[in-house]
Formats: C-alpha cells, sequence, structure tokens
C-alpha cells in the first residue's frame, strides 16, 4: 500500500498513471516539494521520473495524453527548453505550469515502494540528483539553489544520514563538493550532527586549494 505522506497527492496520481499503463516498468519519482522552504526563487513544483532510456518516449506519450498532466511541460533531461528556464523558477505560482522531467537511469534499487514498480528514492539521492542535474544544465534551478537545498536539509533534517549522503556523491562525481560544503558548515558551527573526520579533512584540503588557485 502506498504511503500517502510520501509525496504530495499530484506527484502520487503521475506515479499512479505511469504504473497503470505501464506496469512492469521499474521506476523512480520524486519531486522538489521536501525542499521548498529552502529555495528562494523557485515557488513551483517540479517532478522527477527516472526509467530507461528506452522506456522515455513512452512515458512522456502517457503524460501528454492524460488530461490532468498534459498541461504540464513535460521534457526529457537532455535540455532544457526556453519555457522552463528563468521564467518558470521566477513565476508567480498562478502563471505557470508544473513542471515534470524524464531522466534515463537503471531504475531505483533503494526508496519507499510506491505504486506498482515505482520508488521514491532515499533523501540523500534526491539531494545529490538535485545538485548533479543542476550543474548538467537540465533544470531551470540553479546551482545555488540545489546547494541551499542539500545545506537546508543538513541543517533541519535528522534523517539525513551523512555515510550515505557521501557515498552516493561519490557516485555522482560529486564527492569533493560536499566534502568541501561539509568543511564549511561544520567550521561555522551550522550544522551540529556528527561528520565523519575523514570527510572534514578531505574538504578542508579541497578548499584550501581551490583558494589557492582564486589567489593566482
Amino acid at each position: 500500500m502506498t504511503n500517502k505522506n510520501l509525496l504530495p497527492p499530484r506527484t502520487l496520481r503521475i506515479a499512479k498513471l505511469i504504473a497503470a499503463h505501464m506496469p512492469h516498468l521499474t521506476f523512480a519519482i520524486w519531486d522538489i516539494s521536501d525542499f521548498m522552504p529552502a529555495f528562494h526563487n523557485v515557488r513551483r513544483n517540479m517532478v522527477f521520473v527516472e526509467c530507461e532510456e528506452l522506456a522515455r518516449a513512452e512515458v512522456m506519450n502517457v503524460l501528454a495524453g492524460n488530461s490532468e498532466f498534459g498541461k504540464c511541460i513535460i521534457y526529457t533531461g537532455e535540455r532544457k527548453p526556453v519555457s522552463v528556464n528563468e521564467d518558470w523558477a521566477m513565476a508567480k505560482s498562478d502563471e505557470i505550469r508544473d513542471v515534470v522531467v524524464i531522466i534515463a537511469s537503471k531504475g531505483p534499487k533503494e526508496g519507499e515502494k510506491l505504486e506498482g514498480n515505482a520508488r521514491l528514492p532515499p533523501i540523500e539521492y534526491r539531494l545529490m540528483d538535485l545538485l548533479s542535474y543542476s550543474l548538467k544544465g537540465f533544470l531551470p534551478i540553479t546551482v545555488e539553489e540545489a546547494t541551499n537545498a542539500l545545506t537546508w536539509s543538513l541543517k533541519t533534517n535528522k534523517a539525513v544520514k551523512i555515510t550515505k549522503l557521501q557515498r552516493y556523491a561519490v557516485r555522482r562525481y560529486l564527492g569533493w563538493y560536499l566534502d568541501i560544503l561539509l568543511y564549511r558548515l561544520t567550521s561555522n558551527n551550522h550544522i551540529s550532527i556528527p561528520v565523519d573526520p575523514r570527510y572534514l579533512n578531505y574538504g578542508k584540503r579541497y578548499y584550501e586549494a581551490i583558494m589557492k588557485v582564486d589567489a593566482l
């Protein structure tokens, strides 16, 4: 049974729709609703559907053919169209539609089970993916906003596991970035959760190296 507290009802309806039309598809689905308090210039929700590359077009057709979600801006995570650039991030809530981004992925191996074969990735995965997608230019969300979401979660959410976050960051080639962030937050007493000293030592070394480059 779906835990209705995991995602907003509208996002859960997207999961249910895809699962009903593609019952054998394993996919992940999540949105940015959990991180809304951390954003400064993002006022609308954005939903991510992660599935096999070959299934992306069919997922798009399923959503586009639905009376409710066909009104969303639906696109694949290869590049963001003009319609979901800065205008989307800055628009008032009644001026522009929600966005659904379909990302090529091998499918979730972890996370809470939702509808059918859908899963909600762990929060650690969502935070690092948001940062990764921002860096790649998939989103109308800046790297600064994605970092704000990560920082805010580290400050407020005791459920975030640092070790799991760091391991996934390494898989995303962002271990160095997270180490620097943890080092800076800990040094400034902005987070009180325990952090492995190794991550802090790496973060200090990376940060000092960047400062030396900036001084050139």
